[in-house]
């Protein structure tokens, strides 16, 4: 433990030099940038700086991709609040709140909200991952093929958080969503499945184009809408914000504990990552809410617990990346290679043969975190202008960053096409009242759910019953029939307390 300090107190001397600071608020900066950018993410922005990296010493390249990392999951909130449109994966609910808070005209507070809380689980993750590697790495070995099947059944139950009114169409869109993830080549056997002969469709549908289609072209028709109309799309700003104040973070306490927990926990677990960590943090939130009617709303309630996990989660899946050599996230994935080109081999002598970047690289993931609570500020500000921008000029512009997002994504014109169509079929089916978050909780985890269930069979001999012989695995089975019957007990208790009133 004395030689653990020891290398950290070297880490933060290192990590403090000129080069370094600069390269993490340049970073930083950049990722937050690409976060709020719809249809980009981490991984294009650790992707497009990899090459800057290549001549610039390790430490602080390395360090220049964790502020990307950690800028873009946080900015992914910043277009998810102003305009519904989630700039990463990972604020996906973040919008389901943010977004009817910006319209109410709390789009200063929804921002605040959402730093503060990232900057928490951000930091949380940092201490885990500067502390706890080598512990976390043997923990993570645990999770097989049947934990992630367990995982992703209980992401799934989730969906009652998201279905809105009308269960059953709620229903008949996870599941539509279900069914659209299996489109493309069978995770077993390589048997390509619903592509109409179309070779485009071998990999899959895209799903950064599904995402943009579904979630911001209804809203540009929207604005258009409401020109037409003269109606108010956006009221006006209630006050002007700077900060918050610690009681009105402190109110938040318990929510912000066990989205941290969750997040800390799906992190760790290979391939899960921050979008299933804020769906998971965001139900269990709804939940265990005394209002839970008010979420979907604009309850910061949401907000808070979506970005405090997927900012949690960003040190687990580093975890994996150092400690084992398994990528956690397509993100970490591209970290992975930087550390490959570098000369440095992920894995479990990481830590022994190069201590030195490793605790610089820790020391700099929680500086970075306290960087973007600090430089976000100056993003909220001038992000709080957007609501003020005249529709006739916002929506062309949301619309121009849906096209680049969607023909970004795989440099291909035909998921331009899929945008437009799903954006067309997701309007007329929100005017007929389908949600369409439950779409994208099946497009989300029916991949999860599909390739670890296979998986689990075939390490298994098909013996059904590995999901509940396995303890980890059994303990996610479990919460996943917790989840489900949750609402109906919740719902059932409430009426009978109602009838003896």
């Amino acid at each position: 433990m004395h030689d653990t300090f020891q290398l950290i107190a070297v880490g933060f001397a290192h990590a403090f030099t000129l080069p370094n600071i600069i390269a993490m608020i340049a970073g930083t900066s950049i990722g937050i940038i690409i976060g709020a950018l719809p249809g980009m993410s981490a991984t294009t922005g650790m992707a497009l700086l990899l090459p800057v990296t290549f001549n610039i010493p390790v430490e602080c390249g390395l360090l220049m991709l964790a502020g990307v990392y950690c800028g873009a999951v946080y900015g992914g909130s910043i277009s998810a609040i102003l305009v519904g449109i989630p700039g990463t994966a990972a604020s996906i609910p973040t919008a389901f709140d943010g977004f009817p808070m910006a319209k109410d005209g709390r789009a200063r507070e929804a921002l605040l909200f959402a730093l503060y809380a990232s900057a928490v689980g951000g930091v949380a993750s940092a201490l885990v991952l500067m502390f706890l590697t080598p512990v976390i790495g043997r923990f993570a070995l645990k999770f097989g093929p049947p934990e992630m099947f367990a995982v992703g059944i209980w992401g799934m139950f989730m969906v009652s958080s998201v279905v809105g009114k009308d269960v059953i169409k709620g229903l008949i869109m996870a599941t539509i969503g279900l069914i659209v993830s299996t489109v493309g080549a069978d995770p077993v056997n390589g048997v390509p499945r619903m592509i109409f002969d179309n070779v485009n469709f071998i990999g899959g549908i895209e799903f950064v184009s599904l995402v943009l289609g579904t979630l911001a072209l209804p809203r540009v028709l929207e604005m258009v809408e409401t020109l037409r109309t003269e109606k108010v799309f956006y009221k006006a700003l209630v006050s002007r914000k700077w900060y918050l104040k610690p009681g009105e973070l402190f109110r938040h306490w318990a929510n912000i504990v066990r989205s941290t927990i969750i997040g800390l926990i799906v992190g760790i677990a290979p391939a899960a990552g921050p979008t299933i960590a804020a769906i998971i943090s965001y139900n269990q939130a709804k939940q265990s809410s005394k209002y839970p009617d008010k979420f979907g709303t604009g309850i910061a309630d949401g907000v808070v617990a979506s970005e405090t996990a997927n900012n949690a989660s960003t040190g687990g899946d580093m975890v994996l990346t150092l400690a084992l050599g398994v990528p956690g996230s397509a993100a970490c994935a591209v970290f992975m290679g930087a550390l490959i080109i570098k000369g440095l081999q992920p894995g479990p002598q990481l830590m022994r043969n190069n201590p030195i970047p490793v605790y610089t690289f820790f020391a700099g993931f929680l500086l970075v975190n306290i960087l973007f609570f600090i430089i976000g500020h100056f993003f909220i500000q001038a992000g709080g202008q957007v609501v003020r921008t005249p529709l006739q000029i916002l929506a062309p512009c949301i619309l121009v960053f849906c096209v680049l997002g969607a023909y970004a994504s795989s440099n291909s014109l035909i998921n331009v096409n899929i945008m437009v169509i799903s954006g067309l079929a997701a309007y007329f089916l929100g005017k007929l009242r389908f949600p369409m978050p439950p779409f994208i909780l099946g497009l989300i985890l029916g991949p999860l759910i599909e390739a670890n269930f296979w998986a689990s069979l075939l390490i298994s001999y098909n013996d059904y019953l590995i999901f509940f012989k396995r303890p980890l695995a059994a303990g996610f089975m479990i919460l996943a029939i917790l989840t489900l019957i949750a609402p109906t007990v919740h719902g059932w208790m409430k009426a009978k307390k109602s009838r003896t009133a």
